[in-house]
């Protein structure tokens, strides 16, 4: 039932399609250089690629949006934070076998108020905020790279890399989540900055830098570094006004704000419980090398090299000056082992953004031999992917009620740890999800007495009182978390397919769909 053939299905490797770009390059090298007008025509093919790639993100917001269910892992955990927001609950209670809390900032909830009020608490308003975030994003790329090179040409290119950067970026940039919007914040400091000298403007942009942290922790980086920017740049006279900005809208409001606005456990959701995650771990540094190697290698190495001949301008160039620190933003991401590769979003967009700048800056000499352009079509290449991967399936409404159906017929209550509630309809009890609980005790060395034993929020799960089922996305043997369920839940179901339509967006950590139906003792 309801096996049918879906667009993910079409299994042509990411190696395949870089290698067809790359024998494409290739061919085309010899004739850049011995024929003007073939020159010429791979200009504009290139040109055109990038629009491609815009007009294909672009396609892919439509064709996300509505998904009924979750693109990633925390998307409909993140809806219930905003349901909870529109009912007056608090965003971070004590945790409870009703709810826990995300480790995240609370502002992009706030932002998304408005828009629920209009379109409702669900995914679709959700994804619409972060889509607005990523365009502005891309706005704000092609805005500043044109200023910088003074051709639309180079911004145009720009946000075509931009684009074509979303596998790389986890296929995160339009799902339910801040990272778009801190991503916009952040360029948006920036490009005021960039833009103007006047005093109110630059108050302005230290309030985006402000907000940047306030949907998400690591903007506090951005938010400091900014500070260091204005104040070197303006002198300590002037600069008191960003300084009120960013201790009494960032850190002095974080500090002090009363439970009553968020919740009683805010600072211990939003601080102490990813202070824990700290730690260094071999494996997420290879992660990290490999991450720059295999898919910015270019475009790092054309950044470094014209950030360091530059380096008496940082003071001019606010571009260049957060370049480090968007690589430290990367760097300190690999402290926290278990995230996605959307931790280096900021990283990836300033290696792009720079490296552009970079090949505007190059030598006349190397211009003459087009490197420029091949450096440029190469970095296209190393980010190519099966577009297929990307596309959800027609059939995923349809499959959607198929599932609510299956759900409905089954005689007693049902824990998906994988999706924690549905956004339309509660079916699921209880409806914690694993990823906040997996935030609670990661880390070296999580203190029972301070963190609670997952075993007592899952009580109800350990001991229904009646029928119970757990559905799973992966034999629950896999699950390190959960495993110890297996005393109490036995297979009952391999669905195998059949809701195959309602897969996840590829990701570092692929969640898949749900699948596997456990049934207690």
């Amino acid at each position: 039932m309801f096996n049918h053939f879906s667009l993910n299905s079409v299994s042509i490797p990411d190696s395949a399609v870089r290698l067809s770009l790359f024998i494409l390059i290739a061919i085309a090298s010899p004739l850049y250089l011995y024929s003007q007008k073939a020159a010429k025509s791979i200009r504009i093919i290139l040109g055109g690629y990038a629009i491609a790639q815009i007009l294909f993100i672009v396609f892919l917001w439509f064709n996300h949006i509505d998904f009924p269910l979750n693109l990633e892992a925390m998307e409909l955990l993140r809806v219930q934070h905003l349901q909870r927001l529109m009912q007056g609950l608090p965003l971070y209670p004590e945790p409870s076998s009703d709810f826990v809390a995300l480790a995240y900032n609370p502002l992009s909830y706030v932002l998304t108020v408005p828009f629920a009020i209009v379109f409702g608490a669900n995914l679709f308003t959700m994804r619409l905020v972060a889509i607005l975030g990523a365009a502005g994003s891309g706005i704000v790329v092609f805005l500043a790279v044109r200023r910088q090179t003074q051709s639309n040409g180079w911004g145009l290119i720009a946000v075509g890399l931009f684009a074509a950067a979303y596998r790389v970026m986890d296929t995160y940039l339009d799902n339910a989540h801040a990272e778009s919007l801190l991503l916009f914040s952040i360029l948006l400091g920036c490009y005021l900055i960039d833009r103007s000298r006047s005093w109110i403007v630059e108050c302005l942009a230290m309030l985006m830098f402000v907000a940047a942290f306030w949907f998400k922790q690591q903007g506090s980086i951005f938010a400091i570094a900014a500070l260091i920017y204005l104040t070197w740049r303006s002198g300590f006279k002037k600069a008191w006004a960003y300084w009120l900005i960013a201790g009494g809208l960032g850190a002095g409001l974080y500090l002090v704000v009363p439970d009553w606005v968020f919740g009683s456990r805010f600072h211990y959701f939003t601080w102490t419980v990813p202070r824990q995650w700290v730690e260094i771990q071999y494996w997420e540094v290879v992660r990290f090398l490999k991450l720059i190697l295999f898919s910015y290698p270019i475009l790092a190495a054309a950044s470094t090299i014209v950030v360091l001949s530059h380096i008496q301008k940082l003071r001019q160039n606010i571009w260049y000056f957060m370049f480090p620190i968007a690589v430290l933003s990367g760097i300190l991401a690999t402290l926290t082992p278990g995230s996605n590769n959307n931790v280096f979003i900021p990283m990836g967009t300033w290696f792009i953004m720079v490296g552009v700048m970079a090949f505007d800056c190059m030598m006349p000499r190397l211009k003459q031999f087009g490197l420029h352009f091949f450096a440029i079509a190469l970095s296209f290449a190393l980010f190519a992917y099966n577009p297929m991967s990307v596309i959800v399936s027609s059939q995923s409404q349809m499959v959607y009620q198929d599932f609510i159906s299956y759900l409905k017929a089954l005689p007693g209550t049902v824990y998906a740890p994988w999706i924690g509630q549905l956004q339309d309809q509660k079916l699921f009890s209880p409806s914690l999800h694993w990823v906040p609980l997996d935030d609670l005790v990661r880390g070296k060395n999580p203190n029972p007495a301070k963190y609670p034993p997952l075993e007592k929020l899952l009580q109800s799960v350990v001991q229904p009182k009646g029928k119970a089922y757990l559905l799973h996305n992966l034999p629950l043997e896999q699950d390190g978390r959960l495993n110890f369920l297996q005393k109490n839940y036995v297979l009952d179901t391999d669905l195998g397919t059949r809701f195959a339509a309602l897969k996840t967006l590829p990701k570092h950590y692929t969640l898949n769909y749900p699948r596997y139906l456990y049934r207690h003792n």
